[in-house]
C-alpha cells in the first residue's frame, strides 16, 4: 500500500502541469520553502562565521582558566603551584599579585592596575592603558605607587621609570587599564605578598575549553578554578542569544512558506475531491487518504528544503572563499564577512523544513480524509 500511496502522490504532483492555477500555487510553495531554507542556511553560516572568529580570538588572546582564592585576597601558600607547572608543561602558568598605581605618559596620568607576574621579564600594557596614555612598544612611562618614601622635600610616592615592551590585546568587555611587570618591579612599588590569582593558558588555543577540567583536581581546597566559559560567560551568552533570535526571525520565512503550502494542499484537495472519493469507494481508508496528503506536503517541503539548503550552503561557501563582502580595515577583527556552514546548521534547517511541511499538511489531510464519498462523487 505504501507503493500505491507513493504512486498516487507522484501522479498528483506530475499532473499539476495540466492545471495551471494549481501548478502555479504549488511552484510558489516549493519556491518559498527553498528560499526560506536557503535564507536560513546563509544566516546561520554568517552568524557561525562571526561567532567562531570571536571565539577563536578569545582563545588566542584571552585567559583559558583562572585560579582565585575562595576566601580572602591571596592564594594558599605551599608548593602546589610548582607541582602544577611540573605536571602540565603544556600550560602557561602565570601567578600574579599587585594593586592600584598611577601611570604617567605623554598624555598625562592614568589610574591603572599593576600585576606583578612571576614569569615576566619586561613591561607589558594592555591596549586600554596604551590608548589612554598615547604610548606603544618602546615608549617610556612612569609608574607611581601609593607607597611613600621620605625625601628632603617630604614624603612622595614611589616611582619607577620603565620601557613598554609590548602592548597586549584586551578581552571583549574588559575596559580596565592594566600594566604587567616583573616581580622585581612590582616589589619595588607595592607590598605584593602571596599571589592573588593564577592565569592558565594552553599552548594550543583549541584546548582552551578543557584547561579548567584538567587542573580541577590538582589545586588545594581554598582555590577556585574559573573556566574559560565562566570567564567569558556574558559574551558567550550574548552570542548564543543573538544566534537564537536572528535564527528565529529568519525562520519566520519558513512559517510563511508553510502557510502557503497549506493553502496549496487545500486547493489540491478541492481539485482532487472526486479522485479521493473514487479511491475511497474502491477501498482506501480515511487514514490512508490522510497519509496521501501528508506525503504530498512532505514531498514539496522536503524537496524545497533540500534544494534550498544546498543552494544556501553553496552560496555561503562561495561568499566566504571569494571574500565577496569586504569589511572596513581597523573596524572589525576580520577583513571580510566570514561564513561557516556546519553540519548542525544543515540538520537544523532540514528539520525545520520537514516540521513546517508536516504541520502545514495536517489540516488539509484531515479535511480530505473526512470528506463524504457521495459528495465527492457528485462532482464527477
Amino acid at each position: 500500500m505504501r507503493s500505491v500511496l507513493g504512486f498516487v502522490a507522484g501522479r498528483y504532483l506530475l499532473g499539476l502541469r495540466r492545471r495551471t492555477h494549481v501548478a502555479a500555487v504549488s511552484a510558489i510553495s516549493f519556491g518559498a520553502m527553498a528560499l526560506g531554507a536557503a535564507a536560513l542556511v546563509v544566516t546561520l553560516a554568517l552568524l557561525e562565521g562571526f561567532q567562531s572568529t570571536i571565539r577563536a580570538q578569545l582563545a588566542e588572546a584571552g585567559t583559558h582558566a583562572e585560579l582565585r582564592p575562595r576566601v580572602g585576597r591571596a592564594l594558599p601558600e605551599g608548593d602546589w603551584l610548582a607541582r602544577l607547572r611540573k605536571r602540565h608543561p603544556e600550560l602557561e602558568v602565570r601567578a600574579s599579585a599587585g594593586g592600584a598605581v598611577w601611570c604617567l605618559g605623554p598624555d598625562g596620568a592614568v589610574p591603572a592596575e599593576l600585576e606583578a607576574v612571576d614569569t615576566l621579564s619586561r613591561i607589558e600594557v594592555n591596549r586600554v592603558l596604551a590608548a589612554r596614555l598615547g604610548v606603544g612598544a618602546g615608549s617610556e612611562i612612569t609608574i607611581a605607587s601609593p607607597r611613600l618614601v621620605l625625601t628632603p622635600l617630604g614624603p612622595v610616592p614611589t616611582r619607577r621609570r620603565v620601557v613598554v615592551g609590548i602592548v597586549n590585546p584586551v578581552q571583549p568587555g574588559d575596559d580596565r587599564a592594566v600594566v604587567f611587570a616583573p616581580v622585581s618591579v612590582g616589589a619595588a612599588l607595592l607590598d605584593l605578598g602571596a599571589p592573588r590569582r593564577v592565569v592558565l593558558r594552553a599552548k594550543d588555543p583549541r584546548q582552551a575549553w578543557r584547561v579548567a577540567s584538567v587542573v580541577q583536581g590538582e589545586v588545594p581546597e581554598g582555590v577556585e578554578v574559573v573556566s574559560f566559559a565562566a570567564l567569558n560567560r556574558p559574551l558567550l551568552a550574548a552570542l548564543a542569544l543573538e544566534r537564537a533570535m536572528i535564527g528565529f526571525g529568519v525562520a519566520l520565512v519558513m512559517v510563511v512558506a508553510a502557510l502557503n503550502l497549506l493553502c496549496n494542499l487545500a486547493l489540491l484537495a478541492a481539485e482532487k475531491r472526486a479522485d479521493v472519493a473514487l479511491l475511497t469507494a474502491l477501498g482506501m481508508t480515511p487514514s490512508r487518504v490522510r497519509r496521501l496528503f501528508l506525503l504530498l506536503g512532505l514531498g514539496v517541503g522536503a524537496l524545497g528544503g533540500v534544494l534550498g539548503t544546498a543552494l544556501g550552503g553553496v552560496a555561503a561557501e562561495v561568499l566566504d572563499r571569494t571574500h565577496a563582502l569586504p569589511l572596513p580595515r581597523g573596524v572589525f577583527i576580520v577583513s571580510h564577512v566570514p561564513f561557516r556552514v556546519t553540519p548542525a546548521s544543515v540538520a537544523i534547517v532540514l528539520t525545520v523544513s520537514l516540521v513546517a511541511a508536516l504541520l502545514a499538511s495536517i489540516a488539509p489531510a484531515r479535511a480530505a480524509s473526512r470528506r463524504d464519498v457521495l459528495e465527492g462523487l457528485r462532482y464527477e
